[in-house]
Parts: structure tokens; C-alpha cells; sequence
């Protein structure tokens, strides 16, 4: 496993802070997307190579999920329940793995959610003022998010109708689908909404669907905690579950304080969560892709890049730290 990152371009300046950094490898987000002809393969192609130019392998590609819908709508028609129009977007989806093949890029991350990322006010502050990313249920909107109540049968029913259709593609194409939980794991009904891919046992379920060495899963840590009652046991449990299958194609490396219904991102040292136990169990189940900081805490007075070289260098020292162990 190696540290990798999903945020920054690929300009002189992001590439030359992330090789400053020890960041070996990269997910890329920026790409110029045609809803009719997909992406431009010359343009990942060029991406990927001038990433290698610093000494980083651009191993992974994000699918614009935000943007398929054609109806200007955040959320896709087929995680709405609209067949009709969401077979065009996964057509769509169905052709951008083609084109990540064609440009000799082997793993796209996406999700697959019903409603976005529910989060609350970012207080209390942390240490130096930080600012991190909170949920507290009490205190969250539980308006409705749809006319029509979402049961979790009508969403397993929209996941399946998508891996079918695209899990065949990707294996074809060898390309592995790193499928992201919806954030955070909340109660059933919440919202009027069942949600089924929030924690572990909706991803258990998942992995079944179609099963393939292709899909599999972006695995969060910070939102498996979240999930969870008891984090510091629970997630490194989670990591073999999952590691054992090979199903994990991306970590996300991120830590909270306080567990389900109620918690704070925080800094990775400072969290419920032993980072350390957590690297230690991916190595143990032979993961070897990236392990990215998806989120950082932030302050008012600082850019992120101070965020994100803290991350990094703690990423790095947990990896290492765990095979030096591990060699004596």
C-alpha cells in the first residue's frame, strides 16, 4: 500500500507539493466530461503522463456522478428510480469505463446514493481552532427528501439494476469499480429514506451483487466508524472482512471523535480510532493500493495544503511505521 490522494490538479505546483510529500499516487477528479462522447482519452492519457513525470501513477479516475443527470439534478435518475432516463446515464457510465480502459487507467471510484451527504453545524471547534466536518442527528433537517417514501427494497432494487449493467463492463474491461458508502450511516426512514449502503452490513450485501474480481469497494474508514458503536474494535473487523475478499481498491484514511449519529472528522491522531491497528489490518490482508486522506479539518487562517501535508506526512509515517515492524 502507498499514500496516495483524490484532491488536486495535475499543475506543476499540486504535483510538485504531492511528490514533496511522499504521495506516490493519485486519483483524478478534473476531467472534461461530454455527456454524449464521454471522456476525451487523449486528455486522460496526458494527464496520467505528466503525472508520471513526478514520480506519480494517476491509478484511479472518479466518476462524475454529480453531472449525469440530465435534468441538472444531483443525484442520478437511477438511484431516483427513472429507468428510463438513468439507462442513459449508465450507458454513459458503461462507455467512461471503456474510455479509463482505453487510456490504461485500471480503477474508477464512484457511489451510489439515494440523497447527499448529511452534515450539521461544524461546531465545537477543535484543537487550534479547527474546523471539522460534524453530524448530530438531533440536530439535523429530517424534512423529507422525496413526494414518495424510499424503502430499502427500492433501493437495493436501483443498486442492482446498476451493477448489472456495469459490472459485467468493467470486468470486460479489467477495471475496478471502488464503490464509495453514502455518508453518514443514518436510521432507517430518516428523511423518509432506508438507507442501505451507509455501513458495513449494506456493503456485505453489496459485494454479493454480481459478484466479480472488478467490484468492489472505496473503503472508508471514517465512514465505517460512523456506522459503528464501538470504532476502535469494529473497523479493523471491518478491514479484514472485506480485505480477506479483496474487495478493498481504495482506503480512505480518516478519523472521528464520537461514533453513530453523533461525531466529528478529526485530525487522524486524535480520534476514537487507533490509525496505526487500522493500517496494521490492511497490511495483514495484503492491500496494495492507495491510502488516501479524503477529508481534513480546516481553519480560517490557512489554505488546505497545510491540512493536506499533515495527512500525508502522517499517512506516510503510519506505513512505514507498520513495516518496520513487521521486518523485525
Amino acid at each position: 500500500m502507498h499514500t496516495g490522494t483524490q484532491q488536486f490538479d495535475t499543475s506543476d505546483k499540486d504535483l510538485e507539493f504531492l511528490a514533496r510529500h511522499g504521495v506516490t499516487a493519485k486519483n483524478e477528479n478534473s476531467i472534461s466530461l461530454d455527456r454524449d462522447k464521454g471522456w476525451d482519452v487523449a486528455e486522460l492519457i496526458e494527464k496520467k503522463e505528466k503525472c508520471a513525470k513526478f514520480g506519480i501513477d494517476m491509478e484511479m479516475v472518479a466518476l462524475p456522478t454529480h453531472l449525469l443527470a440530465r435534468d441538472g439534478l444531483s443525484t442520478p435518475a437511477y438511484m431516483r428510480g427513472d429507468f428510463t432516463r438513468g439507462d442513459e446515464e449508465i450507458e454513459l457510465v458503461c462507455k467512461l469505463i471503456r474510455q479509463t480502459a482505453e487510456a490504461g487507467i485500471p480503477a474508477i471510484k464512484y457511489f451510489l446514493c439515494e440523497m447527499e451527504n448529511q452534515r450539521t453545524e461544524s461546531l465545537p471547534l477543535g484543537r487550534g481552532r479547527s474546523s471539522y466536518s460534524t453530524w448530530d442527528l438531533a440536530k439535523a433537517d429530517d424534512s423529507p427528501r422525496y413526494d414518495t417514501p424510499v424503502t430499502a427494497e427500492m433501493n437495493w432494487e436501483r443498486i442492482t439494476h446498476y451493477l448489472e449493467r456495469v459490472v459485467p463492463v468493467a470486468e470486460e474491461c479489467k477495471v475496478r469499480m471502488a464503490c464509495h458508502p453514502c455518508d453518514p450511516w443514518l436510521p432507517p426512514g430518516f428523511k423518509g429514506v432506508d438507507r442501505v449502503l451507509g455501513g458495513p452490513e449494506g456493503f456485505s450485501k453489496f459485494i454479493d451483487i454480481c459478484p466479480s474480481d472488478y467490484h468492489g469497494v472505496n473503503l472508508c474508514l471514517g465512514c465505517m466508524a460512523e456506522a459503528s458503536t464501538d470504532p476502535k474494535n469494529d473497523v479493523p473487523e471491518i478491514i479484514r472482512y472485506f480485505g480477506s475478499r479483496n474487495k478493498i481498491f481504495l482506503c480512505h484514511f480518516r478519523n472521528i471523535v464520537g461514533g453513530r449519529n453523533k461525531f466529528q472528522e478529526v485530525w487522524p491522531d486524535e480520534g476514537v480510532m487507533s490509525m496505526y491497528q487500522n493500517i496494521r489490518a490492511l497490511k495483514q490482508v495484503g492491500y496494495s493500493h492507495m491510502v488516501v486522506p479524503d477529508h481534513a479539518p480546516g481553519h480560517e487562517d490557512s489554505d488546505m495544503y497545510q491540512a493536506w501535508a499533515f495527512e500525508f506526512g502522517y499517512i506516510h509515517a503510519m506505513i512505514q511505521a507498520v513495516n518496520e515492524a513487521d521486518a523485525n
